[in-house]
């Protein structure tokens, strides 16, 4: 009886997947007219999805566990909604799709149109967007480190298996004490887009011996066997097992007869087909599938109760405040202590000058890995900083586009739970590194972006720092850079000061130049610049940017026009200093009517790393500075004696 009703699902399921791509509605008796002029989705790995999400299901219903499924393989979009629509999870999210016919045939219309076909945070319950692979397992063990579940299931791909991310991932079950219990699936089919996998050129030994190594107990389930009888016997010994694993082996495209291992199956195998020949083939593929899913009214069995499944519930912390110190090593230990959060580094976290947060930290040599572990944790309700060296996150750039995009979908469709923000300090700047270490990028990922869902800081200075941390870390659901340099001395603030996205630090009524920085070590030049302009009575105005976004005008955040002129006056020209690539302040300044030269970083060649050499070899000395400004004084001068003239 078991293995009837699992059987009856996976069909359902199949029949769907074939539906949604390329049907306007779920039927046994299709004509051309029924089929879709564009065909979203990827068949291929949808049937061995499927296969293991009925079991899955089932397994996780009949033993009352409640769970946090996790599908690395994003393309596997299309699997994923049939089977929530068949489990009643997309229904509670999305009443239009109810559990009957004519719910189902909305679906089916929707899919493709109105729903996109990846994974992403449209689909109810999901923490993970798999648009780009292999971070599943690192989210999946992040998520298990403080999650309040049962199980955390991670269906990976053994094409997604390939990536380095997955391939480094494999070692947090010798590293981590997870709260709750990561079960790895693999879904071994053979196929990528192009080509095999090299996990499907492994004989079972050799599997068996590689994960064993790795510190896992693997379960082999073939679909050559009895699968359903032995995914079952799998799944309940996975209940036993400190570290379980699941290599289910099906052939790609997995009971499409016609398109079984073959490699066109991959995506949509009828792209170049007639349409009598299309509707002759979906006809032979339906026809393996049991369709009778509704009842005389045309709802659905009773039988898929059965596969319904329990998120875990959790009540998000609000973050409590924490008085802002002089030193940010100890305000991050209090405000991690207080806020029972934790520290995600990369290396050398006491280098940073970390020494007492240190204690708190997981450090792991994969900036890679360690994002997916610090995403997946935060989506659990988990608070923490991401500590690392400026220079090598632009390692994870593409990663975090891929969670800005995260945020902005789930701010859209109102289908997930709020989260803390992802918080990332970075301490050991371009400034204060050998050349090799020396890269402002990582900035650039956000500061192209003009929506809502990130800040982007630089602190004038560690108090400025601490202070900036107590107020936006406070904010659900953004992304937070933080940069600053490990060894700068000087203070440009007090305890008493309040943050400021932007601040007028010495002013003049008539200005002759402005000078502006953004960055600590920036600051002292042009303070010292600023300085030596005085005592040759030339008036000047300082300003510091503490965050970039805002001279955008496409930023929520942005300045306006009247704002903006109270603090670049008009006609005055200026000079500003940034800590990172100067292309980045000038894209910003783009729409702005502002005569302003930018320096910064421009990766010259420097031999000793020191901030002097740096500054130096990137051509923004105090002398440099002051090179420029005569030279804009002067053009000044000259336009003002034109216009005289003239007039």
């Amino acid at each position: 009886m078991q293995e009837e009703i699992i059987k009856k699902y996976f069909d359902a399921a199949n029949a769907i997947v074939i539906s949604e791509m390329y049907l306007n509605n779920f039927t046994n008796d299709i004509t051309l007219d029924d089929l879709k002029k564009y065909n979203p989705g990827h068949l291929g790995t949808s049937m061995s999805i499927n296969f293991i999400l009925a079991n899955l299901y089932y397994f996780l219903n009949r033993n009352k566990l409640n769970s946090q499924v996790v599908i690395g393989t994003g393309h596997a979009g299309v699997s994923l909604m049939a089977n929530l629509w068949l489990n009643g999870t997309l229904t509670k999210y999305y009443p239009q799709y109810e559990r009957n016919k004519n719910g189902l045939n909305k679906l089916i219309n929707d899919f493709g149109t109105k729903i996109r076909s990846e994974i992403n945070p449209e689909y109810p319950e999901t923490i993970y967007d798999g648009g780009e692979l292999g971070y599943s397992l690192g989210v999946a063990y992040g998520y298990a480190l403080n999650g309040n579940t049962d199980l955390v299931p991670c269906i990976i791909g053994d094409g997604e298996a390939e990536t380095g991310t997955i391939t480094s991932s494999w070692q947090l079950a010798k590293l981590l004490n997870t709260k709750s219990k990561v079960l790895p699936i693999i879904n071994l089919n053979g196929l990528k887009m192009g080509s095999s996998s090299y996990l499907s050129k492994m004989s079972r030994e050799e599997l068996n011996n590689y994960f064993t190594a790795l510190g896992y107990q693997p379960l082999f389930v073939s679909a050559e066997d009895n699968p359903i009888k032995d995914m079952q016997e799998a799944l309940a010994k996975t209940l036993t097992l400190s570290h379980p694993l699941i290599v289910f082996s099906s052939p790609k495209g997995y009971t499409i007869t016609d398109y079984e291992n073959d490699i066109s199956v991959h995506k949509n195998p009828l792209t170049k087909i007639t349409d009598i020949d299309k509707l002759r083939i979906i006809r032979n593929m339906l026809a393996s599938y049991d369709l009778d899913i509704f009842d005389e009214d045309n709802k659905l069995l009773p039988i898929f109760d059965s596969f319904e499944v329990t998120s875990p519930k959790r009540n998000l912390a609000d973050i409590k405040t924490v008085e802002p110190k002089a030193s940010l090593d100890e305000y991050v230990y209090k405000d991690l202590l207080t806020n029972n959060g934790m520290i995600f580094s990369p290396d050398e976290i006491y280098s940073n000058q970390f020494h007492r947060s240190g204690e708190l930290a997981f450090e792991l040599l994969n900036e890679n890995v360690l994002q997916a572990l610090y995403q997946g944790y935060t989506m659990a309700g988990g608070y923490g900083y991401y500590i690392a060296y400026e220079g090598f996150m632009p390692i994870i750039s593409s990663m975090l586009t891929q969670y800005y995009k995260y945020l902005k979908q789930k701010d859209l469709f109102k289908t997930s739970e709020t989260n803390h923000s992802l918080n990332y300090l970075l301490t050991s700047t371009c400034w204060e590194n050998t050349y090799s270490h020396q890269n402002p990028d990582i900035a650039n990922t956000l500061l192209e972006k003009e929506d809502t869902y990130y800040n982007v800081i630089y602190p004038k200075d560690q108090i400025s720092a601490s202070k900036w941390l107590a107020s936006i870390t406070k904010e659900k659901d953004k992304i937070n850079i933080l940069t600053f340099a490990k060894r700068h001395q000087k203070n440009h603030s007090n305890m008493t000061d309040s943050v400021k996205d932007i601040e007028i630090i010495k002013d003049h009524l008539n200005p002759e130049i402005i000078l502006c920085a953004t960055g600590d070590y920036m600051l002292d030049i042009i303070m010292d610049v600023a300085e030596d302009l005085s005592k040759d009575d030339i008036n000047v105005k300082v300003i510091y940017i503490a965050k970039p976004q805002i001279l955008n005008p496409g930023n929520s955040d942005a300045l306006t026009e009247t704002e903006f002129t109270t603090y670049f006056n008009k006609d005055t020209p200026s000079v500003y200093l940034y800590c990172g690539y100067p292309s980045t302040i000038k894209a910003l300044l783009y729409d702005r009517n502002v005569d302003t030269k930018v320096l910064g970083y421009t990766d010259g060649l420097s031999v000793f790393g020191s901030f002097n050499n740096n500054a130096l070899s990137n051509k923004i000395s105090k002398e440099d500075i002051l090179d420029i400004c005569t030279g804009k004084l002067k053009q000044t001068k000259t336009l003002k004696r034109r216009k005289e003239i003239n007039e």
